[in-house]
């Protein structure tokens, strides 16, 4: 984000450890919150990773949301323990994209923008009518913790949060790498890629796999914290578009540009409700707008652009 990476890594340190102490300071309400946005962040990381750096923009990464919910809530219904069928929903979502990625990858643009989103459709037909499994339409519920709602709400806090971390700094690590140069370079030009014997497949599938590995954890975080899913809900096409704006306005192809989107376009959404109940919707709906229009490369990229104009204005003083 900033040039002195010391500094980044300073100020990165020391605002883990205040959102980790943040809930004594805070009301319950606010806890949700910011695990909300904690959640949707991570859903946003994996699809910068598809979009901002790989230009692929998957519509339906929200049937990895899905699919790591209901495999949670199937398994624990079953009797298994939350830890237990934590991988299974992992490894599942992580199947199912390598299923459907060696396909539909080979589509790039709308099309695979659009074969995303029936894919999504399909996946929601499915657990709608499997109800002797899912529960069907009318959703199916998930084991209560037998905690005070206070700690409950703390347990999901800090396990969103610490998602959070691990997520973006397996992206950072994925795009410092070998493999990251790969994703970068299918982005830039495809084409070139493979005439430079990169093997843009794998390293779409693999790139899609790991989006769908921290979505689906963040979908089975959210069925146990909320102790009853939909189809609908979990499946819902508007989870992908609204961590497509958040990844836009935070800055697409930047490692805290997910988070930073998320922080901005929750708490804005939160003061538009409460200012604007009637017509919250067009009101945020205008201001992200002028949002994009004022700041088209997120706040992440204005904010690199400021600090090099800023570098070459002091450059300039110094050479006269």
């Amino acid at each position: 984000m900033f040039n002195n990476k010391k500094v980044n890594i300073f100020l990165i340190i020391v605002g883990i450890i205040i959102f980790i102490f943040l809930p004594r300071f805070v009301s319950g309400y606010w806890v949700r919150v910011i695990t909300t946005i904690f959640m949707y962040a991570v859903i946003s990381q994996g699809i910068n990773l598809m979009s901002g750096y790989m230009g692929y923009l998957p519509f339906g990464n929200a049937m990895f949301f899905g699919v790591g919910a209901y495999i949670t809530a199937i398994g624990m219904g079953k009797g298994l323990s939350f830890l237990a069928v934590l991988p299974l929903a992992a490894l599942t979502a992580i199947l199912v994209s390598i299923l459907f990625g060696l396909p539909v990858l080979r589509l790039r643009g709308h099309y695979f923008a659009i074969a995303t989103i029936g894919m999504s459709g399909a996946l929601l037909s499915v657990v709608q009518n499997a109800t002797e499994i899912t529960g069907g339409a009318m959703g199916t519920t998930l084991p209560i913790i037998d905690k005070s709602p206070e700690v409950t709400y703390n347990y999901f806090y800090l396990a969103m949060l610490a998602l959070m971390v691990i997520t973006t700094l397996t992206i950072y690590l994925i795009i410092k790498s070998k493999f990251g140069f790969g994703i970068r370079s299918i982005k830039a030009n495809e084409e070139a890629a493979n005439s430079m014997g990169i093997n843009t497949t794998y390293h779409k599938v693999i790139a899609w796999a790991i989006s769908a590995l921290f979505t689906s954890i963040a979908g089975a975080l959210y069925a146990y914290w909320m102790s009853f899913i939909g189809p609908e809900e979990v499946f819902d096409v508007m989870i992908a578009v609204n961590t497509i704006v958040i990844m836009l306005i935070g800055g697409a192809g930047s490692i805290l540009g997910p988070i930073i989107g998320a922080f901005v376009i929750s708490l804005l959404s939160e003061v538009v409700w409460s200012t604007f109940l009637e017509y919250h919707l067009a009101v945020l709906g205008i201001t992200i707008i002028i949002i994009v229009f004022f700041v088209p490369k997120g706040i992440t990229g204005a904010i690199a652009d400021f600090v090099k104009k800023r570098e070459l204005r002091l450059r300039k003083k110094v050479s006269v």
